[in-house]
Order: structure tokens, then sequence, then C-alpha cells
């Protein structure tokens, strides 16, 4: 009978949760004989997985036969119950919540991966080394349903750095336009460039008025973008603006009490400034519900006065990158102080792969998967095969060598068509010993240190504002059930609000109240629970008894 594995490539973010599955595009005579077949969710642009030269050199290693065939993700996100396919020994990039790695575990349908360490040296190794990775694997059984996606580099707590098209500024300095309140040479123009909130904004108004870019038309200029909510490129740092350790969640650790920052006055204060800049146009409507590509396609030419990014590189042609800088957090003009709130994107992921309980040789499937934690194998699911021209062909001191010339494509491009993500292992050692960080990673880390981690929460003197992100935590199965009834709803409903307060106004107070009085249930059962994990977590990294 063949054999299925489904999979799901992440791009960019790396996609949302839930991807489902129907089996589409590959014929019965074409999979026929192969050991195993691999399902995968692909974009268009992404090059077939049956050609890419790392799954081509692990088919001769191992001797595993793996083919490779591909799926939508409307299709899976269609499908309630992709576990139930037939013939499928696994979901690779499965995206499954805790919750839904206890139900499938606990009912039988996934299998314990903790039961088959044996034929895993790789896996097994890494749980013997690194116990807090082991601990966040766990469900509240204690067994592990799920393979990890591991990669440490201090990047993620940090999704947004401010952008300034410092061209556009420069044109108002020569114009004599440059606005009230707002002195700035061509000399103060570089990285690190220091602003108010209220002189940003000055500064924005300019860029919505004014025929900025040359064309002769000065209604299409864009002063601001992001995108709303999105993992990295969001607005949460010009919230944190206001004195409120924000994140896309809403949710931070403060002083060790779980908080959410919309319960915050400076919260709702930011709201009612967004929705300003929002009347003013100083952004667009579009920040709401665009997609990434939307996003990354619009602002290649440069018709953005400023942008929240991971980095420019990835937004803007190679000839007009040096025309934006960096602009340090906004400073308050209340309080003359700077802050960043910290994100909850976890450097090691739970769901990026599950076997099922049906598959007929869990062994042979998990021996096969255990080869994606060798680091050479692992930078190149996430990079690119060597072959493909990801890094240099020959090893430098032992290490792989990112390539950093990808022709007229940006790197994210190239990493996009030519890597299928999922199951890695980089972690700070692997960085030191094995692969190469890339260029452009070194850069923002640089950049992060200089311009941002140090106005961040995280580093805050006082106690009583330090902020941390909510790390892996392990929840039993009565939480887990309860957070799963109230978690979905508080989130659509502070969305909502937020949304429409944004857009239409009406964030008042009273609203404001409202929103949270109506959702007080939902708000403090989830406060509980996670203070409760949170509390458990601290005590076993303390050396103490964890609830799992």
């Amino acid at each position: 009978m063949k054999k299925l594995i489904i999979g799901a490539v992440v791009f960019a973010g790396w996609l949302a949760a839930s991807i489902a599955f129907a089996v589409v595009g590959t014929s019965s005579s074409e999979t026929e004989g192969s050991q195993f077949v691999v399902l995968t969710v692909k974009e268009d642009a992404v090059k077939d997985y049956n050609t890419m030269p790392v799954f081509q050199d692990l088919a001769k290693d191992t001797g595993i036969d793996v083919k490779w065939i591909y799926n939508t993700s409307t299709q899976y996100s269609n499908n309630t119950d992709p576990v139930g396919i037939k013939n499928i020994d696994a979901i690779y990039h499965s995206g499954f919540t805790n919750l839904q790695l206890y139900q499938y575990g606990s009912r039988n349908r996934i299998a314990k991966i903790d039961e088959y360490l044996t034929v895993m040296p790789n896996f097994s190794a890494i749980l013997n080394k690194r116990p807090d990775i082991k601990e966040a694997l766990k469900s509240p059984d204690g067994h592990i349903y799920s393979l990890p996606r591991v990669e440490e580099m201090g990047l993620k707590q940090y999704p947004n750095i401010l952008y300034l098209n410092k061209a556009w500024v420069n044109k108002l300095i020569d114009n004599g336009q440059l606005p009230e309140g707002v002195s700035l040479t061509a000399d103060d123009l570089k990285n690190g460039l220091d602003l108010t909130r209220n002189q940003f904004k000055a500064i924005l108004g300019k860029f919505q008025s004014l025929d900025m870019d040359g064309d002769g038309d000065s209604t299409d200029e864009i002063p601001l973008t992001f995108l709303s909510g999105n993992w990295q490129g969001n607005e949460s740092d010009l919230i944190a603006s206001f004195g409120v350790p924000e994140n896309r969640e809403h949710k931070t650790i403060v002083n060790k009490k779980v908080t959410f920052t919309f319960e915050d006055e400076n919260w709702l204060k930011a709201v009612q400034e967004l929705h300003e800049w929002y009347d003013q146009s100083l952004f667009r409507p579009t920040v709401m519900e665009q997609t990434d590509n939307d996003f990354l396609a619009k602002g290649q030419d440069g018709h953005y006065g400023s942008f929240y990014w991971w980095e420019k590189d990835t937004v803007l042609k190679k000839d007009i990158r040096d025309d934006y800088i960096i602009v340090k957090p906004l400073i308050d003009d209340e309080t003359g102080l700077r802050h960043v709130g910290i994100s909850n994107e976890l450097e090691v992921e739970k769901g990026a792969a599950v076997i099922l309980e049906t598959c007929e040789d869990k062994e042979g499937l998990l021996s096969y998967f255990d080869h994606f934690f060798e680091p050479k194998i692992s930078a190149q699911l996430n990079y690119g095969s060597i072959k493909s021209g990801a890094f240099l062909p020959e090893l430098v001191g032992g290490k792989l060598i990112p390539n950093p010339d990808h022709g007229e494509q940006s790197a994210d491009d190239f990493r996009m068509k030519n890597a299928p993500y999922g199951v890695v292992y980089l972690t700070a050692e692997e960085w030191e010993k094995s692969v190469e960080m890339e260029p452009r990673a070194k850069l923002r880390l640089e950049n992060l240190e200089h311009y941002v981690k140090p106005y961040s929460y995280a580093e805050s003197e006082n106690p009583a504002e330090r902020a941390e992100a909510i790390p892996n935590l392990n929840y039993t199965k009565e939480q887990l059930t309860t957070l799963n009834i109230y978690e979905r709803s508080l989130s659509d409903a502070v969305a909502l609000w937020y949304a429409t307060a944004v857009r239409k106004g009406g964030a008042t107070v009273k609203s404001w109240q409202k929103m949270l009085k109506d959702n007080a249930t939902a708000i403090e059962t989830v406060k509980s629970i996670n203070q409760s994990a949170f509390d458990a977590y601290e005590q076993a990294i303390s050396g103490g008894k964890t609830n799992a």
C-alpha cells in the first residue's frame, strides 16, 4: 500500500498553523513503488521538492525513496480532520496546536515519538542535551507527539525595525519644507535617527501631501506602511511607544506576571492615535489586510516613505536600499522615553512534523526524519541546497558558508524557491561550529543591538516594567481544553474591536471598558491558566518539578 507523508512549506514568517490536505496533482502510476510519498503544500514559485538536491542526496544516503506531491493551503484549511485522510503516514509542517497534538495523541491517531528514540540518535541526543527543548515538546501526558523546528538566532523577539526614506526627507530639507518642530540636516540622516512620535507624524504628513516621488502625482505616496498583526513588520513598536509592552498577541510577561496589554490605558491612547493617523491617510487601509507579497511588491521601487519590517533588503531593490535609514524606537513626546515590546515568536516550535499511528513503518520513517537534525542537512532545508547555490561549494573551517550573491533576486526570493523549511535544528552551537550565519542575519543582529534592544522592556531598569516573552509552556489536559474555549473568542473580540476602532474611530473609554467587561471571564481565565503554567515553567527551569 502506498504511503503518504503530508507536508507544508512555510515562507518568510512561516505559514500560519492551519493548512489541510487532499491528494491532488499526482497519479497513482507516478507514486506506485515509492517507499514513501510526501504531499506538501507548495506555492508555484517553489521548486519541485523531488528535484531539490537535499532530498535527492538524502535518498542516496539513506536508501529511503520519498516521493513529494503537492496540495494547496486552501484544501488543507478546509479539511477538518487531516489525520483522517486514508493512507497517510505523516504530516509535515502540521502546524498543530498544543491541544490538537494532545487530542490526536491521546486518541492514538498520531504516534508517540518518544517511544521510537532508539532509531533516532540525532533527536535523542538533542533531548538529552537540551532538557528545555524536551520539556517544550511534551504534552500533558508526558509524551512527545511532534518533531520540532529549532532555529536560535536571537532575532525573533524583535521582529520590527522602522525604516525611513531619507531621500524624501532630504527633499524636504532642500526645499525648505520640513514641518514645524522638526530640525534636521542632511548629516543627521543616518542609521539611528532620533525622532519623537510627533516629529515622525509631522514628517509623514508632508509625505502624504507632497509629490515626494516626483511623478507629478501627490496622491500616490505611501507615508507609512506595515502588516497589521503579522508576525513581522507589524505596528507593535508604534503602539509600544505609548508606554505599553505590546506584541501582536497583546500578551506578555511583566515582572513575572502574565499581562494583556489591551487592558492598559496607554494601549487605548495608542489606538486612538492610530485612528487619527489612519484618518489623515498617514497609512492606508491596506495595512489591515494586505499580504506579505502585496507589501513586498509595493515597496520594491521606493514608494514607501517609511515602513516597519524585518530588514530593508527584502523590501527594496538593490539600487535604492541606501535611500532608507533606521529610525530608533520613537520617543514618547510626553515622557521623553522610548519603548519596544517583546515578541512571543518562539525559536523552538512544535508541530513541524507528526507521524500517524496508522503508519506501517514508523521506525523507518522516523529514522529518515532523524537526518533532518544533522546541521548540514538542517542548513540546506532552511536556506536551500549547496548544489542550488545557497552555500559556497567548499566548506571553510568545516563550516557551510552562505553564498552572498543570488544575482538580481533577493536572498528571501532565493530561499522561498529553493528551501523546504520545516524540521531543522540550528542552535547557537551549530552557528559556531557547523554553519556560518548569513551576512544579512549578522547585520540584523548588529542593528538590533545598536538601535532596538537597548530600549526593550526586557532591558528596563525598573523591575515593575520588565517584560519578557512567553516561553513554551506545558498545560494540563483540563487547561488545554479551557484555553481552547476562551482564547479564540477573546482573540477575535479584541481583533474586531481594534480594527473597527482604528478604521472608524469610536475608541472611547466607554467602548473600551465595555469590550473589557464583555470579555472579563475569558481575560481572567486565560491569564490564570497561563500564569499557572508559567509558574510551573519557572520552577522547572530552576530545578523543581514540572507539571508534565
